[in-house]
Parts: structure tokens; sequence; C-alpha cells
């Protein structure tokens, strides 16, 4: 078992999950420690003991959000045979997952670490475009239209149509 895997009612159980919610509604920059702590009713001296720091909970939980979506996103791309026809798939399932556990803001924000996430590598193995490395501006993109869910200027269903109309065009 991994050793941060929270065990349910746990004050570490408490943290992730206020954590997530403190997260996914304000982004790493804009959410603060303190309030965090008194949110999940404990100290910041248990944020420390548990996670190390703030960046060290947030890594533990976008990761955590990340391999979920990236399960969900793979399983889609494999059920189509074209390259488009399966990142389109798992463009959408990604999207609709994030929304659904309203996490958008958490997984559309630049990583903290500035090391190349999961969900990253898997939009480069994606492209089978040699000669263009389309997996910048899709991921990009992708992005984006989280942080627009987000913030409430593109509702999901926009957010897929945008999504459906980049793949009406040649990706060659």
């Amino acid at each position: 078992m991994k050793e941060w895997i929270p065990i349910p009612g746990s004050s570490k159980n408490t943290l992730v999950q206020v954590a997530l919610e403190e997260f996914s509604a304000k982004g790493y920059k804009k959410t603060n420690i303190a309030e965090l702590a008194e949110k999940a009713d404990m100290t910041t001296g248990a944020i420390y003991h548990h996670f190390g720091s703030k960046a060290g909970l947030y890594e533990i939980i976008r990761s955590e959000m990340e391999q979920r979506i990236l399960d969900r996103m793979e399983g889609a791309a494999s059920l189509f045979a074209d390259a488009n026809e399966a990142l389109e798939a798992a463009l959408i399932t990604g999207l609709d997952f994030a929304a659904k556990s309203n996490c958008c803001r958490l997984i559309g924000e630049e990583p903290i670490s500035g090391k190349k996430n999961k969900i990253a590598v898997f939009f480069e193995e994606m492209n089978t475009n040699d000669r263009l490395p389309l997996e910048i501006i899709m991921l990009a993109s992708w992005r984006s239209l989280l942080l627009g869910i987000a913030d409430r200027r593109v509702t999901v269903e926009q957010a897929k149509d945008i999504i459906k109309w980049i793949f009406k065009r040649e990706l060659e």
C-alpha cells in the first residue's frame, strides 16, 4: 500500500479531502495553508507533519487526480485504431472526468514541480506526427479549456465542442 494513502476518517484523510477542494477551487498559489488547516479543523503543523509542505500536499493530490484522469483517457483512446480519433476521445473523456470531479483548475494549471506530468507524457505518446510536436498545442488547449470551465467562461459542452472542432481539421 502506498504510504500517503490516508485511512478513511483519519486526520490525513480529512486534510487530503479539504486540500482537494481548496486546490481545485483556488489553485496552488491562491490556496492558503492556514485557511486550509482551519477548514480541516487542524493546525498547520498537522499538514507539515503529514506532507512536509504545501507543495508536498499539492503534489500528492495532483498526482492522484492525474492518474485517475489518465486511466480514463487511456481507456478511451484504446477503443480507436485511428490516432486522431483516439486522441479526441481521450481529450473529451479526460475533460469530462475532470469536470465531474470538480478538479478542472487543479489539472488545468501548470504543475508546480516544472516536471513533465503523466498527462503530458500521454499526449507525447499519442502524437503520431513525426514532423510536428502537436502535443504542445493539444496539452495547452486542453489545459486552457479546463481553466475556462473552472472560471465559468466555457461550459463543459462548449469545451467538448471545441475539441471536436479542432479534430475536424486534418492533423497531418
